[in-house]
Order: C-alpha cells, then structure tokens, then sequence
C-alpha cells in the first residue's frame, strides 16, 4: 500500500470512529399503530381525560399505551372546532417503558366523538431497554366512534444498539 493511500486509510478510520464513539446511541426508524379508547376509571387528569390501548410496531415497540392529559388550550378564533392539548404517554413493553410528551391539534365532536388529530411526541425519560432514549415520534391519529386508530412513525434513539433491525 503506498504512503498516500495509507494516510488516507488512516484518516477514514479516525473519521469513522468521531462519528461513532462507542456507547453511541442506536437510532431506529417506528413505526407503530396505537388503538386506544378513554379510560376513566383511576384517571388523573385535572381535565378528566385518560386514554388506555395497545401499540403494535416495529423494534419491539408492542405492549400497551396509557395517555394521561395534562393541558388544554383554546382554539384561535380563525379555527373554530379545534383543540389544542398535551399530555403524558406510556409506552409499556416487556423490555421496559417510554415516557413521551404528546402536543398536538384535533378536531373532535360528537358523543360517542368522532374527528381527526395530529401530534408530536417527544421522548422525556424510559426504563430498561429505553432508558436513556432520545427522540421525536409523530401521530397522526383518527377518532371513530370514541376509538382511536393512531399511525406513529419517527426516530427514537437507545442508549446503545440493541440488535433489534426490525
């Protein structure tokens, strides 16, 4: 090998291992359903609204749900209909919990309701294989007849790599 192609070797190498320091992060692409209804039984939201379900998705994002609503805003004036909330989400799987901040916008009416929401979630904290995570996820979310059929997608980064490429 000569010299030339030698120090460029070498300087790939050093370039490859800033990018990846070892305990870096693994980021994974979700997707995921999430299909839950309310749950009022033992809520503690001030504002009365608690929503209990399943997720089924990819890199072992499978378990149940839990959606605790912590706030609520009034519409603008030009937006009739809509809401704007937030509130806590538990993801719980039998490798461990992920805690998200979920704030979107909906349209939701009727009794059983039915409408449209939209949402991010931003990872806050976990427990076993997702402690440490990091990351954004986005619902975009119907309401039928008081269910809620969510499509979750984005990236959530673990601590480290934990094999899973599904």
């Amino acid at each position: 090998m000569s010299r030339v192609n030698y120090f460029f070797l070498t300087i790939a190498i050093g370039c490859a291992a800033l990018v990846t320091p070892a305990g870096a992060s693994s980021c994974k692409n979700i997707s995921a359903l999430i299909v839950d209804s309310s749950a009022p039984s033992g809520c503690t939201s001030a504002y009365g609204f608690c929503a209990a379900g399943t997720v089924k998705g990819n890199h072992g994002l499978n378990g149940t749900t839990y959606f605790v609503l912590d706030g609520v805003s009034s519409p603008p004036a030009a937006a009739p209909g809509w809401g704007v909330t937030t509130g806590l989400l538990v993801y719980t799987t039998s490798d461990g919990t992920l805690t998200v901040r979920e704030t979107g916008v909906g349209k939701l009416t009727g009794h059983p309701s039915n409408g449209y929401l939209t949402s991010i979630e931003e990872v806050v904290s976990g427990t076993g294989r997702f402690a440490g995570a990091t990351g954004f996820l986005y619902n975009n979310a119907t309401d039928v007849n008081s269910v809620f059929y969510s499509n979750i997608s984005g990236q959530l980064c673990l601590s480290t790599d934990d094999g899973d490429d599904q």
